[in-house]
């Protein structure tokens, strides 16, 4: 009964070792390339509830909400492992060159093989109307063991609507 007690105890140490000395898994090196795109509808409607999102965010609150179509020309993964599930979004930044700003409306992008890349991709949804100037950007997040992590961004050098 002793030796069997110890061979569980030497397999539970031998597998503890060998969980702890895995190497952390790097997060993929995704980006937009290419140039971006984004189309606002002019039909505006409110919404008290919000409006579902997917992505990072589900729930962007309530208020008023436009159509809105987002792309870019590449998505892609410059690295050797499998990126994890990614959020692309659609923000208006205060300025240009600015890091921070209003999210508009995030859109749900599987995984991308290693070195792979999607073209043209383009996700349609609903975006908050601000009703004032600012610099359309799009960010890349991807979803990693640590959380959501920032990946890349396209800001557009024109104020616009949003």
């Amino acid at each position: 009964m002793k030796s069997i007690v110890r061979k569980l105890t030497a397999s539970a140490i031998a597998a503890i070792a060998i969980v702890t000395t895995l190497p952390e898994s790097k997060a993929a090196d995704v980006t937009i390339d290419g140039s971006g795109f984004y189309e606002l509808s002019t039909t505006i409607g409110y919404y008290p509830s919000g409006l579902r999102q997917t992505g990072r965010r589900t729930y962007l609150g309530s208020g008023e909400y436009h159509k809105a179509i987002i792309g870019s020309r590449w998505m892609s993964n410059n690295s050797n492992v499998r990126s994890g599930t990614l959020s692309f979004e659609f923000w208006a930044m205060p300025f240009y060159g600015a890091n921070n700003g209003i999210v508009l409306m995030t859109c749900g992008v599987p995984g991308i093989a290693p070195n792979r890349f999607y073209n043209n991709p383009r996700r349609s949804g609903f975006a908050v109307f601000l009703d004032r100037y600012r610099f359309p950007e799009l960010n890349l997040y991807e979803y990693t063991r640590a959380g959501w992590q920032w990946r890349d961004a396209l800001t557009f050098q024109r104020r616009n609507l949003l």
